[in-house]
């Protein structure tokens, strides 16, 4: 109902502008509401075909990228046909484009293009509408044919009304969603600032699940740490103190192990997932005991980075459960928000925690608070014992050592190894018997070996065979006549062949003889077999050549340490040997005998670094030790060493690893 509908009878005039008006005002009233956009559309696009007493309609509108999609539609009681929707999109784009209304009537065209034809029985209307002042979308209209040219101007007209009031609805929508991030930002700043508050490892943790919990509106947040291998609960929202025994607590901490290996957040529900075994078992049993609905495990990487891979740069986890609902986008993405400056507050505590003296770092924090307190006496007196501490460390000279780890050894050991392929067809001694050297120790059997020793046997045999025949028959020929000539003559060449075959034969049989001794192994020298339960071991065992099969030391003869110095260590050694002709003094203690301390020198030093799998990069050295002075020889003993390199100020002896961390920061 718009004024262009109104006729020359005069009394339908005012009672028409009234309902418009009304129209109007409800329009305008759903414009300022707080209804979700698919539920204003529909309310919006119901009142308006009401309004034009029209079939059908669709509100487009722009996507960020530009296209423009439907985004509530209402076909007519007829449908359209087949392939129209196409159509109608380039009709509102052209609307949109040219910023105006435009009418397509039925059957016909809007333009000149045929292309552009309108199949359908209906007059299409086609109004944009604008929000701060672009092109936000365009209001579609399925009307009645017949209408009068001024009656689809008054149409246009009233959907433009419409398209402004439409505009409206998206500038509150928006105004709505500004002050929402508004507010997401201030409590972001906020939770930043406390979080960041303390720099002890345990309370900015629970700082990090109190006020996480508070943001979220969720049930329980937890904060783990990664300790190794393992992920170590530090704190949970609400509790001040907690049962690390319990079953609840090594539940989650086992179910953020297993998703560290997996190197992606977890979320539970997450349909059409599938998990691995060992991760969806421990899911399983944390469910079990907590039965939370809603579960996240986001890992805190170390570099700041939202909930991804917890590799190498994860520093621990951040757990989000709710007991009563799952959890929702909005949650998820808040929570997202949150994880990288948890991960760098957790990253900076714990840097502060593994840093040498840190304790004692935050008790002179204390001073200083104390001193800004105005107790100088005690601030004074506090300064005087720390100068005295200081002076103590530069001026009172103490043994300076360097720790390194290795085994005890014979200096005599050689590992036997396989010289090819093959199986143990017998081994001829025991386990800690004593060998002497070039005795047989095993013997190994190669089937393809036997078979090839077989079957140049039998072909030798066969051609010595051969020969023997040819001989005797040439012997028996008198050669009287010109057959048996030419006879003697074929006698000869066969003689001759069967010769150099039994030659070439004897070769290949002398080469196969001496593989098959190689075959027999043993020992390089006198000593003791050190293979523990060799004959379990060893039984009919196929081996590879190259394989370490034995292992035969001699133990009466002399003893040594095989050490393992760290490579950043190394330098304090290498100038200690510089600064002496005789050998550095190493000091130890067996695995064996942890009670007591033994003696020895430092013989050699290693020109490379190795890469060891628990110790990192080290050095190889060896040392000398008198063997009559062991409690007990056990070979492959563990031994902790210490290599003495002089003395040195007792404060440089105990922070030497802190000196060169802040040598390097300072170079580098």
């Amino acid at each position: 109902m718009c004024p262009d509908a109104v006729r020359p009878n005069g009394q339908a005039t005012e009672p028409t502008l009234r309902e418009i008006d009304r129209l109007v005002e409800e329009l305008a009233t759903l414009s300022r509401s707080s209804l979700p956009p698919h539920e204003f559309y529909g309310e919006f696009l119901r009142r308006v075909l009401a309004g034009l007493a029209a079939a059908g309609g669709a509100v487009w509108a722009r996507q960020d990228s530009g296209e423009l999609r439907i985004a509530y539609q209402l076909a007519p009681a007829g449908g359209s046909e087949p392939g129209t929707w196409e159509r109608h999109a380039s009709w509102a784009a052209r609307a949109l484009d040219s910023g105006t209304g435009i009418a397509v009537p039925p059957r016909g065209a809007s333009s000149g293009d045929a292309g552009d034809a309108n199949p359908t029985d209906w007059l299409l209307l086609f109004s944009p509408w604008n929000a701060d002042g672009e092109s936000a979308g365009v209001v579609e209209v399925f009307q009645r044919a017949g209408a009068s040219p001024s009656l689809e101007r008054g149409y246009l007209r009233f959907l433009q009304v419409a398209g402004e009031l439409l505009a409206d609805y998206e500038r509150s929508c928006q105004l709505r969603e500004l002050r929402r991030r508004a507010a997401h930002w201030s409590e972001l700043d906020e939770f930043c600032q406390r979080v960041h508050g303390r720099l002890e490892l345990t309370a900015t943790a629970y700082t990090a699940a109190n006020e996480a919990r508070r943001i979220l509106d969720c049930d329980r947040v937890s904060v783990l740490v990664r300790r190794g291998a393992r992920q170590q609960l530090v704190a949970i929202s609400g509790l001040d103190a907690f049962d690390r025994r319990s079953n609840s607590v090594r539940c989650v901490e086992s179910l953020t192990a297993a998703t560290a290996t997996l190197g992606e957040a977890l979320w539970y529900p997450q349909p059409q997932e599938e998990r691995p075994q060992q991760l969806a078992e421990s899911l399983e049993a944390y469910l079990d005991e907590c039965h939370a609905r809603g579960l996240a495990i986001l890992p805190l990487r170390g570099d700041g980075s939202p909930g991804a891979s917890p590799g190498p740069g994860a520093v621990g986890a951040l757990v989000v459960e709710r007991f009563y609902a799952p959890l929702d986008e909005p949650l998820r993405k808040t929570a997202l928000a949150l994880c990288p400056h948890v991960a760098l507050a957790v990253q900076n505590a714990l840097e502060l925690e593994r840093l040498p003296l840190g304790r004692l770092l935050r008790r002179l924090r204390g001073v200083v608070e104390l001193a800004r307190g105005r107790r100088l006496a005690a601030a004074a007196l506090i300064g005087l014992a720390v100068a005295a501490l200081v002076a103590l460390l530069i001026l009172v000279p103490a043994d300076f050592t360097v720790e390194a780890r290795g085994e005890l050894q014979p200096c005599d050991t050689r590992d036997i190894f396989a010289p090819d392929e093959g199986v143990v067809r017998e081994l001829r001694v025991a386990s800690g018997q004593q060998v002497a050297a070039d005795q047989v120790l095993l013997v190994l059997r190669k089937p393809e070996l036997d078979l090839e020793f077989k079957r140049v046997g039998g072909e030798l045999q066969t051609a010595r065979q051969k020969l023997a025949a040819v001989e005797t028959e040439q012997l028996q020929n008198r050669r009287e006549d010109e057959g048996q000539r030419r006879r003697a003559t074929e006698l000869t060449a066969q003689q001759e062949e069967l010769r150099a075959v039994i030659a070439s034969l004897e070769s290949q049989y002398a080469i196969l003889q001496r593989q098959q001794a190689e075959l027999e192994i043993r020992s390089p020298l006198a000593g003791e077999l050190l293979t523990w339960s060799a004959e379990q071991l060893l039984a009919s065992r196929p081996v590879v050549r190259g394989q370490v099969l034995l292992t035969v030391a001699d133990l009466s003869g002399p003893w040594g340490l095989e050490l393992r110095i760290p490579d950043r260590r190394l330098w304090h050694v290498l100038q200690a040997r510089r600064q002496t002709s005789d050998p550095l003094a190493v000091s130890f203690s067996l695995a064996t005998n942890p009670g007591q301390v033994l003696s020895g020198t430092l013989d050699r030093v290693g020109q490379r670094t190795e890469m060891a799998e628990t110790e990192g990069a080290v050095v190889l050295a060896t040392a000398r030790i008198d063997p009559a002075e062991m409690p007990e020889l056990v070979p492959g003993a563990g031994v902790v060493a210490r290599v003495h390199c002089g003395r040195r100020a007792i404060g440089y002896v105990w922070l030497h690893d802190l000196i060169d961390a802040v040598r390097s920061w300072f170079l580098f």
